[in-house]
């Protein structure tokens, strides 16, 4: 480990053998939240993007015209 020393990584070792449990429910809950939160960012993403073009459609559109 490059930030952890010896003493933390026991406390560590400590705290998986007494909650295990508890502490991958908790992993595997942050990581479906984040897995959730990128899945919206990319929706949010997808519809600027869309946003951005039907726009720059619409504008040259109505340059072409004139």
């Amino acid at each position: 480990m490059k930030y952890m020393t010896n003493a933390q990584i026991d406390e560590l070792n400590l705290l998986l053998d007494k909650h295990g449990a508890a502490l991958t429910a908790f992993y595997n809950e942050g990581m479906r939240q984040g897995a959730k939160n990128v899945i919206h960012g990319m929706m949010i993403g997808a519809a600027i993007i869309a946003g951005v073009q039907i726009t720059r459609a619409i504008i040259r559109a109505h340059k072409q015209k004139n």
